[in-house]
């Protein structure tokens, strides 16, 4: 069985990506793994083949740390319109060009899944859409309502995909006019309908009773591999012998303000609450130092979550799964994207307070929240349990099984 694993985005977004590959492959499957050069070293190292997207002069604009701010001028958004359509021709001319070569599947991201349906619909491939966040997140509001909440994903996932649907049109059409298939209606949302999608999340985080639509399926978790060759800074290992669990700081690959001044709000409220942290550096470059503070790079979450007493993040899908999975209690701080659906879903089933506003971060409000999870015992024992739910889940064979069950005999 020879599979095609297209993926992009942040470090964070494509990680879990990188579990289901390394696990696929253990199970027996041929994974070449289509991404960008700047991710194609995490998949070389743990054996997979790779074909690279050129994408590194899209990925500057696409991901610069101040994509999030306010106030964008409308020449300014055309332009990331502009970048985000080249990035999708590029896509899709790698996804071609690797298919030419022979697959069975597609498994693809939900920022390329139209593009793998459209070209799995004219070489009669199959394609799996592969998520670990739905576009129906976009929408919290919606997608996260618990009640009449199938109609409400429906709704949210109609209107984000709608939404994106002119960043794909050109390659699109690109792909119907050299493969010689009829563009039809309905555009990007019509191609991913078309084939089964997996969702790489628990369906314990879901609203109750949640059904999601036909063909959907969540999957738990695809978790990270940690590279072989890893060690902790030497630095990070001497501070956490040096005294008791500290707390964990960091944002990821989001921007939620000027760093000198997060940080000193953040120096700020370790101080006042009397407890060590660790922070992150992350794409926004903090950099907090202190005999009870130290700044590192990237680290493993599933070694360094665990010996935390508490965590502050973004609330993205694969920090905060990794976070429940630790079985160490967060405060959230969302910014954008589906981020704020995972925040309201950890305050929803009690594991976290209520998320704070990154952009709007205040000294009493993280003092506040961080104070909570580190006194009150039901935050600890609700994310504990929860890590048991997850860590029961094995998302990497349910994608195994549908990759099996649809192989023609």
């Amino acid at each position: 069985m020879r599979a095609l694993l297209v993926t992009w985005g942040s470090t964070g977004d494509v990680l879990p990506y990188l579990g289901l590959g390394s696990g696929l492959r253990a199970a027996g499957v041929e994974v070449t793994a289509v991404t960008s050069e700047r991710l194609a070293p995490f998949f070389r190292r743990h054996g997979m083949t790779v074909r690279e997207l050129p994408l590194a002069r899209h990925e500057e604009s696409a991901l610069a740390a101040d994509r999030f701010e306010r106030g964008q001028s409308l020449r300014r958004l055309r332009s990331r319109k502009r970048n985000a359509q080249d990035m999708a021709r590029v896509i899709a001319r790698g996804v071609l060009d690797a298919a030419s070569q022979g697959t069975d599947v597609l498994l693809a991201h939900p920022l390329a899944h139209p593009l793998c349906a459209a070209v799995a619909q004219a070489s009669g491939t199959r394609c799996i859409g592969i998520y670990t966040a739905a576009p129906a997140m976009l929408l919290p509001r919606l997608s996260g309502a618990t009640r009449m909440a199938e109609s409400a994903w429906r709704l949210a996932d109609a209107l984000a995909w709608t939404a994106m649907n002119p960043l794909y049109k050109p390659a699109l059409s690109s792909i119907a006019d050299e493969l010689g298939t009829g563009k039809g209606p309905g555009g990007a949302r019509r191609y991913v309908r078309q084939s089964p999608v997996i969702h790489g999340f628990s369906p314990a985080l879901l609203p109750e009773d949640t059904p999601l639509p036909a063909g959907q399926r969540c999957a738990g978790y695809w978790w990270p591999r940690r590279d072989p060759d890893w060690q902790p800074e030497a630095g990070l290992t001497q501070f956490l012998h040096s005294g008791p669990a500290p707390v964990y700081i960091g944002f990821g690959s989001v921007a939620p303000g000027n760093p000198e001044h997060l940080g000193a709000m953040i120096k700020q409220a370790v101080r006042q609450l009397g407890v060590r942290a660790v922070v992150q550096a992350g794409w926004l470059g903090l950099n907090i130092q202190g005999d009870d503070i130290i700044t590192i790079k990237e680290c493993p979450h599933d070694w360094l979550f665990p010996r935390m007493s508490a965590l502050v993040h973004h609330a993205g899908p694969g920090t905060a799964g990794a976070g429940l999975r630790s079985g160490v209690p967060a405060v959230t701080a969302p910014l954008a994207l589906d981020q704020p659906f995972w925040s309201r879903r950890m305050h929803s089933l009690g594991l976290s307070p209520r998320g704070l506003d990154a952009r709007n971060l205040t000294v009493p409000a993280l003092t506040d929240s961080l104070r909570k999870v580190l006194t009150e015992p039901r935050y600890r024992t609700r994310t504990q349990a929860m890590s048991d739910r997850l860590r029961s889940e094995d998302g990497t064979r349910i994608v195994l099984d549908e990759i099996m069950r649809r192989q023609p005999a």
